[in-house]
């Protein structure tokens, strides 16, 4: 009886400890919303340096299911900067998230990057406030949502879902705010990817996911991380405290992709510009002249020049004049080049650029 007593007490204990632990491990769900729609307006500006400014304009479209287990986005926007610097990108991301994995779309070379994610559950809506006061409610797309601030980030959420994010960091600013919202809804289409090879993070070589970081479309994502880091501080003064110089270090951060690709066309267009001053000096009609510029315009089309070069009328007085202004242009940019090729980041590009 008493070997009895005790085997039932230690059956009754492991049973209790047991749906503790199992208790433990359940976590929310992400929503308090089993599907959705929303779609979102993208606002976003910064000064790079004291000679070029950036502006982001764009909307993006975010469909989920099964609670916000599975979520789905599409961004598309345009990236511009201005000044010293010339440079107009348009620019589109899709990413997918499951409950074990992200998979984000490459567009330009075609194919799908998946990454696992972390084995240790997380409660979402907790995750979302971490660090941010509550202070109020505000009204977005028509449905009332909690305001939560904190150091450089503010976010309006309703039933876990972010209708409103702003980010003001060292003088950068993004919002993301929702214009439509359509909850309860079949979803499942829109959350297909799309037709790509998928490519694991595991199977890269060099460095290729950090590159990735640093693409035009993963401006806002750049932003956000380091709100999140400041606001892990709860002051202001990790902002003030670094003053210029950390400034410029998350400048040059969020503009490398920028920068990069600036750098090499402007490489190329000096080149480019020679051709063409080369092959106009022989040509005869305005026919023979508009193909001697044609790759000269889309090069600067993709410095973010639009400036229509269409040749109507050629004579040898027009010719002439052209042949003029084109060796201007190269004289100067020569002079800049050997600037340029030292360039590191967008700051030192500007500097060259002014």
């Amino acid at each position: 009886m008493i070997i009895s007593k005790h085997l039932k007490t230690i059956v009754f204990l492991t049973a209790v400890g047991s749906f503790g632990l199992l208790c433990a491990a359940v976590k929310p769900p992400p929503f308090e919303i089993e599907s959705g729609m929303i779609t979102y307006d993208i606002r976003g500006s910064a000064q790079l340096t004291p000679e070029t400014n950036l502006s982001v304009k764009g909307s993006a479209t975010f469909h989920f299911k099964e609670w916000g287990e599975i979520k789905v986005e599409e961004v598309n926007g345009v990236v511009e900067t201005q000044g010293a610097i010339e440079y107009k990108e348009t620019v589109k991301r899709f990413e997918k998230e499951t409950k074990d994995k992200i998979i984000t779309a490459d567009f330009e070379n075609e194919q799908l990057l998946e990454r696992k994610k972390s084995s240790i559950k997380k409660d979402i809506q907790s995750i979302q406030t971490n660090y941010l006061d509550h202070n109020g409610t505000e009204t977005i797309a028509g449905l009332l949502c909690d305001v939560w601030e904190g150091v450089g980030v503010k976010k309006c959420i309703y039933k876990g879902i972010v209708l409103k994010l702003e980010s003001h960091v060292y003088g950068v600013s993004y919002v993301k705010v929702a214009t439509n919202v359509v909850f309860d809804i079949n979803t499942s289409e829109n959350c297909e990817l799309p037709d790509y090879p998928v490519q694991q993070f595991g199977l890269f070589r060099g460095n290729i996911k950090t590159k990735n970081i640093f693409k035009t479309e993963k401006f806002c994502t750049v932003i956000n991380d380091v709100a999140s880091d400041i606001k892990e501080n709860k002051s202001n003064d990790v902002v003030s405290h670094f003053g210029d110089q950390a400034r410029e270090k998350f400048i040059n951060r969020i503009s490398r992709d920028i920068f990069e690709k600036k750098q090499t066309h402007l490489l190329q267009l000096l080149q480019t510009m020679k051709k063409m001053r080369e092959c106009l000096q022989t040509v005869e009609n305005p026919f023979e002249a508009n193909q001697c510029i044609e790759h000269f315009s889309r090069m600067r089309l993709k410095l973010g020049n639009d400036e229509n070069d269409y040749i109507i009328l050629w004579d040898e007085k027009r010719k002439n004049s052209l042949l003029d202004k084109i060796e201007e242009e190269i004289i100067e940019l020569e002079s800049r080049i050997a600037c340029v090729k030292r360039a590191k980041n967008i700051t030192d590009l500007s500097t060259c650029m002014k």
